[in-house]
């Protein structure tokens, strides 16, 4: 039998497991300023922001794009502990990958380790991507966050609604974006789920153990059945919505407001400074 401070502890594992945290990067419903904002304001958005940090000069550009993004960040202040818990091991990724560039990149040689020779362009070139690559990924986070599926949908359809005049399939396209935004965390949080469930019953799922065929199968088998019953699900629904029979309509009339007036505003002052200092100063 069980003892009282083993159950407890199993408690608290599978709450630090399966919810206590917010789900990866799935929507996170509030009244935030940037939760107010409408989907396509946001989206744009989201695009400017991605230009602006690819096209900003170092150290001067990016300072003034991270300072837009601390802005951006500090209107949805309640949600930047989740999202640094989430995107913290891709810092180790960042920093792996620059690793790798300041070696392979030829240059001025800054040191020499044994056959690696590490180079001074290739460490401003690391530098550099390292940067752009936190601020999209923290952008890109930040409107999942803030934005439901539905709505970014909606936006995208909005966005690139031209495309049907070409006869591409812009719609069905957008909806399968919609679905991979909404299943995503529900798969990362399924897996979660079989992984606790399958040590409570005494598995070894750990890393070294996840190269041997019965703990994959284990772990891929009710994955794989729990989502062939959430997509047979979803089919039945949208056969039951009609989907495909015609043309769909919104209940909710979206425009824009003086905050999205605000929000553009502020970001178009911040990608005309960015381009002064990175380009003219």
């Amino acid at each position: 039998m069980r003892s009282a401070s083993s159950q407890r502890s199993f408690n608290r594992i599978g709450a630090g497991v399966l919810g206590s945290s917010p789900r990866f990067l799935s929507y996170q419903a509030g009244e935030s300023p940037l939760h107010r904002l409408d989907a396509r304001t946001k989206l744009i958005g989201t695009v400017v922001i991605v230009a602006d940090a690819l096209a900003a000069a170092v150290p001067r550009g990016m300072i003034v794009m991270y300072a837009l993004g601390l802005l951006v960040g500090l209107s949805a202040v309640h949600l930047l502990p989740a999202l640094w818990r989430t995107l913290r091991p891709l810092l180790v990724l960042v920093v792996l990958f620059g690793i790798l560039i300041t070696v392979i990149t030829p240059g001025k040689p800054l040191a020499h380790v044994w056959i690696l020779v590490p180079s001074r362009d290739g460490l401003d070139l690391a530098i550099r991507l390292g940067l752009q690559s936190l601020l999209i990924i923290y952008t890109t986070s930040l409107l999942t966050l803030t934005t439901p599926p539905l709505a970014v949908a909606h936006g995208l359809e909005w966005a690139l609604g031209f495309l049907e005049k070409v006869h591409f399939p812009i719609r069905d396209v957008i909806s399968m974006v919609a679905i991979g935004l909404t299943f995503v965390p529900l798969l990362i949080e399924e897996t979660r789920k079989v992984i606790l469930a399958q040590r409570a019953r005494g598995a070894d799922l750990g890393m070294n153990a996840l190269l041997d065929e019965n703990a994959m199968a284990a772990l891929l088998i009710p994955l794989l059945l729990a989502n062939l019953r959430r997509g047979e699900e979803l089919a039945e629904s949208m056969e039951s919505r009609l989907y495909g029979s015609g043309e769909r309509t919104s209940m909710r009339e979206r425009r824009f407001g003086r905050l999205d007036a605000l929000a553009a505003a502020i970001l178009l002052c911040f990608t005309v400074i960015n381009l002064l200092v990175s380009f003219f100063l």
